[in-house]
């Protein structure tokens, strides 16, 4: 009698393991000066064998090494026998293999374990793991000391060093804020951030999606705002872009300073209005959401590609409901395009402007490493273009919100004067979010309006 043996259970490959992943997200985003968030998902997704709390480890880990790199490196510097010597893919094993140990405060052996067997899908030949187990025994030992060093000093040093902001951007900080204010916003960019969600209030509240989200997910902490009627900060909820509520498009991850352009602009029911540099789509769901679904609104994008992905939200966020005459226009708008010359005026814009991301080291740590001191006056320039552009494509008494997910003020205050000096606006309002105040991403809101 012949009987079909069970299939066994999927075993995961060793070069699968959340630290090999981690050195692979790491290098990748170092190579092609990409965005951490999409190159962790791509590599989660094609990581099949990889379950549970492995996956958040994954992100945790590249997360974690990119918010405290120079901070890392000065613990593998001070044990290494040749530090300079040490190749890119063995730095980036200590710098996970230490993140475990002094941030994460996981057992020195088990750290150092994996991290040796991560090393043998890199090098077979175990000369790596030799020392990476070296290597992070040393700064097992040593930590604590160490730490309390990288925290003495000039706040420069301790900026650059204990917080692993680069020393050009250190030394604005230091400048404009003074070393109480810097020290602060460096220590809150290196936490992990909450998650927050934009609350669709047109068809149910942050009462009720709380309780929702404590089914889904049970060990998630959730928090309403207060003054915040649609925002919710989640921490311990895992991925929040998937499950019930997100697919059903009760709620969209956004971050609660970057919830508030649309918020200032508070369209009516029935306007006509731009959501320019719309991006893939989040502001243009919550205008549509803020508008009942009713009136014209256009989003419009360099990036065709960006608007390509807004299908999936008009589905999602049911923007074919109500009578909403929802347009995309693919157009540099840094150029007459007379595609949006034929819809104005618009009784409202939102401008949210490229820019350098300097606000947002929280969620996206890698910007630090990849930003420079030129790149604020050529972000700057093209806001500059921008702003001047758009501001003609409003009605008499039409308003403009101007934001930038920066707190550098080159890229708000100094295009809002520019602009000012130049045509018929008149400022409403301004305020600029920041992580040491606000708990939030780096971000300048400005409400002008047209004379």
């Amino acid at each position: 009698m012949s009987s079909t043996a069970p299939k066994p259970a999927p075993v995961r490959r060793r070069d699968d393991s959340p630290q090999v992943l981690a050195v692979k997200a790491l290098r990748t985003i170092d190579r092609t000066r990409g965005f951490s968030n999409r190159i962790v998902g791509d590599l989660l997704e094609r990581s099949a064998g990889l379950v549970g709390g492995a996956r958040g480890l994954v992100t945790s880990l590249v997360y974690g090494v990119l918010r405290h790199r120079t901070r890392l490196d000065a613990h593998i510097d001070a044990c290494a026998r040749d530090p300079k010597g040490l190749g890119a893919v063995p730095r980036e094993l200590l710098r996970v293999g230490a993140y475990e140990i002094i941030e994460l405060g996981r057992a020195p052996g088990n750290a150092i374990g994996h991290a040796v067997h991560a090393a043998r899908a890199f090098d077979p030949s175990r000369t790596l793991s030799g020392l990476v187990h070296g290597v992070l025994g040393s700064i097992a030992q040593g930590a604590a000391e160490l730490d309390a060093r990288l925290a003495t000093g000039s706040p420069l040093d301790v900026l650059e060093r204990r917080y692993s902001i680069p020393r050009w951007l250190a030394g604005r900080w230091l400048g404009r804020l003074g070393p109480d204010v810097a020290l602060a916003r460096a220590q809150r960019v290196c936490e992990v951030p909450s998650v927050d969600l934009r609350v669709d209030l047109t068809r149910i509240d942050a009462g009720t999606t709380r309780l929702r989200l404590l089914e889904e997910r049970p060990q998630a902490v959730v928090e309403t705002v207060i003054d915040m009627p649609q925002a919710l900060r989640v921490r311990g909820g895992g991925d929040l872009f998937f499950g019930a509520l997100h697919d059903e498009g009760l709620v969209s991850v956004q971050g609660l300073a970057a919830q508030q352009p649309a918020i200032v602009l508070a369209p009516a029911a029935g306007d006509r209005v731009l959501d320019a540099c719309a991006g893939i789509g989040v502001k243009t769901l919550q205008l549509a959401e803020l508008m009942h679904r009713r009136g014209l609104l256009v989003a419009a994008d360099r990036e065709p590609g960006k608007l390509a992905e807004q299908a999936r939200l008009t589905e999602r966020g049911r923007m074919g409901e109500g009578t909403l005459d929802l347009r995309f226009v693919a157009a540099d708008l840094t150029e007459p395009c007379a595609e949006l010359l034929e819809l104005a005026p618009f009784d409202g814009i939102v401008l949210d402007v490229p820019c350098t991301g300097l606000g947002n080291l929280a969620r996206h740590p890698e910007i630090r490493w990849h930003r420079q001191y030129a790149d604020i006056a050529a972000a700057a320039e093209q806001q500059n273009r921008l702003l001047a552009r758009l501001w003609p494509l409003l009605r008499a008494g039409g308003r403009l919100v101007y934001a930038a997910c920066s707190a550098e003020s080159e890229e708000g205050p100094a295009v809002v004067r520019a602009a000012l000096e130049g045509g018929p606006l008149e400022l409403t309002s301004e305020r600029t979010w920041t992580p040491e105040a606000d708990g939030t991403e780096g971000f300048y809101v400005a409400e002008l309006t047209r004379r």
